[in-house]
């Protein structure tokens, strides 16, 4: 599992508190396999502008989209 929270001055994302966003790693404890918090700062932090952010786009390629195992193809199965 992954969480991350945008924040502009290390408090909050000018929406949500950093707190709340920290106090997942309890919400998760003993559910989710692992779990890793990320933080990202700066202009387009703000909570509505985080889907759009380039940190958090890049973030979502390297350790999701990357991670994801090779889906089998056809030619996969072929002895």
């Amino acid at each position: 599992m992954y969480s991350v929270a945008g924040t502009q001055n290390y408090v909050a994302d000018g929406l949500v508190p950093v707190s709340s966003v920290e106090a997942g790693k309890y919400i998760y404890q003993g559910t989710a396999k692992s779990y890793t918090q990320i933080t990202v700062t700066g202009k387009l932090a703000q909570h509505s502008a985080l889907p759009q952010n380039s940190q958090v786009i890049e973030l979502i390629q390297r350790y999701i989209l990357e991670q994801q195992p090779r889906r089998r193809t056809l030619a996969d199965r072929r002895p």
